[in-house]
């Protein structure tokens, strides 16, 4: 039979690959990401207005507090039908907006005294070699987990919702998020649970440090990433997993992984 397609061979030390030939745990699952923007409240006491899909939220400026006037737009958006659910930003102005459904994204709109950010694109892919997470109420399709980037420190301290590294593979093709190689919505994720594995840092790591994982992301951050620290509060120590190769940010180091 003539040969109907030629891949190239994957090179040495990419993230998400194996770093070694000894044991690997590996598990399957489907990526569960969703839709999030980041909401800022940035002026007091202002009429504020965000739009979800053509429908208006509106809190008046009598609500008070940028604070005040983030809270109360969360529970009016949570009492609304569109198909996405508010929460509790990193600060108290502001607001995380989760679509309901992976691959069902939404719109969005508002006033000038309110920024957006885009967290997690509609079609977001999973990279190879970042941290995954189960799906918070621990759905699964067959045998396959859903899982997603994580959005909260317990996706990555909680042993029931740390789940491994996306490992890299020729099986999947570009990431419809165009920023990559990579898992697309709703496709099969291999994840390492136990062994060892490349991953590109985003800030300098030590050899037998401790692995940090990013669970919020600003401009240029990538949610799942690894570095040596919390950032702040950004960033959550993985239990069970260090570094065993050194390197500087941006560089590929190796995690040793060693999840229940």
């Amino acid at each position: 039979m003539p040969q109907t397609s030629v891949e190239e061979s994957m090179e040495i030390g990419m993230p998400g690959m194996p770093a070694d030939s000894g044991f690997h745990d590996v598990i399957t699952g489907i990526n569960n990401s969703k839709q999030q923007i980041e909401v800022t409240v940035t002026l007091d006491s202002t009429n504020t207005t965000v739009t979800i899909n053509g429908t208006a939220f509106t809190e008046l400026a009598a609500v008070g507090t940028k604070d005040l006037i983030a809270a109360a737009l969360i529970v009016q958006i949570n009492a609304g039908s569109e198909p996405v659910t508010a929460r509790a930003g990193s600060s108290t102005d502001k607001i995380l907006i989760d679509a309901d459904e992976s691959g069902t994204g939404f719109t969005y709109a508002a006033t000038a005294n309110v920024t957006i950010a885009d967290i997690i694109l509609n079609e977001a892919s999973i990279p190879f070699g970042v941290f995954v997470s189960l799906n918070d109420a621990g759905q699964q399709v067959g045998d396959r987990k859903l899982v997603h980037l994580p959005q909260l420190a317990t996706d990555v301290t909680n042993p029931r919702t740390a789940q491994g590294f996306a490992l890299h593979t020729q099986a999947v093709e570009n990431a419809l998020s165009g920023e990559g190689l990579g898992y697309n919505p709703q496709s099969a994720v291999s994840i390492l649970k136990r062994g060892r594995v490349y991953v590109q840092v985003e800030d300098a790591v030590a050899d037998g440090g401790q692995v940090f994982i990013r669970h919020v992301a600003g401009a240029g951050e990538q949610l799942g990433a690894a570095r040596s620290d919390a950032d702040g509060s950004d960033a959550s120590a993985l239990p069970n997993a260090s570094y065993v190769l050194a390197a500087n940010a941006g560089e590929l180091a190796i995690v040793d992984i060693n999840l229940p």
